[in-house]
């Protein structure tokens, strides 16, 4: 009896602990999109989470530690959102994706400036793009090649390329176009690329 009462103590106490670690990683989630990650401190983090900085010392070691530990979540379930859209449905794809930038571009837009100088930017850019490589393969694989062609890699480069977050900043953010306008913009693009490869297919 007194091992099993142990043995829930211990599980309960395993899992209140993820928590406290979950809630904390959050709570940089959500500062990362207010604040540039220079300017984000622990005791901004602990106040957001609801502890203490000690707690968040003790859970991650460090600012770096904890930084480099988010990598390992998806904060705002950036990446699920993403993939609930309809494979091949051109615009759920767009809905979905352009819904999720402006939601968290400003905050990519950021982290990508900051690359050259900082070694954990880097490699959330890094992590960013294969997660965007690896939805456009899923979105638009009705429209792809068989991955053995020698085409396969030009063509899924196409939809990155013209589903980058850039593109997003120059028409949202730098030519200041509606969300509706970047829609349609987007999705021309798109169309042309699928009207190409479905014609290329039939040839």
């Amino acid at each position: 009896m007194n091992k099993e009462k142990r043995e829930y103590d211990n599980s309960k106490r395993h899992r209140e602990a993820e928590q406290t670690k979950l809630e904390i990683v959050q709570a940089l989630g959500r500062l990362w999109m207010k604040y540039s990650l220079t300017d984000i401190t622990l005791d901004m983090v602990a106040e957001e989470a609801g502890v203490t900085t000690r707690t968040v010392l003790r859970k991650f070691g460090s600012r770096d530690g904890l930084l480099n530990e988010t990598l390992n979540y998806d904060t705002g379930n950036i990446s699920s959102d993403r993939h609930n859209a309809k494979v091949g449905d051109v615009e759920d794809i767009l809905n979905t994706l352009l819904d999720n930038y402006e939601t968290m571009g400003d905050a990519a837009i950021r982290t990508i400036h900051l690359e050259p100088e900082l070694e954990i930017a880097r490699k959330i850019g890094e992590q960013g793009r294969k997660v965007h490589r690896d939805w456009c393969k899923k979105m638009f694989a009705p429209y792809l090649p068989n991955e053995t062609s020698s085409e396969y890699e030009i063509k899924l480069t196409a939809f990155i390329a013209s589903t980058e977050i850039y593109l997003w900043k120059l028409m949202r953010k730098d030519l200041g176009l509606s969300k509706k306008e970047t829609f349609q913009v987007f999705k021309r693009m798109l169309e042309g690329l699928i009207h190409n490869n479905t014609h290329n297919k039939k040839s």
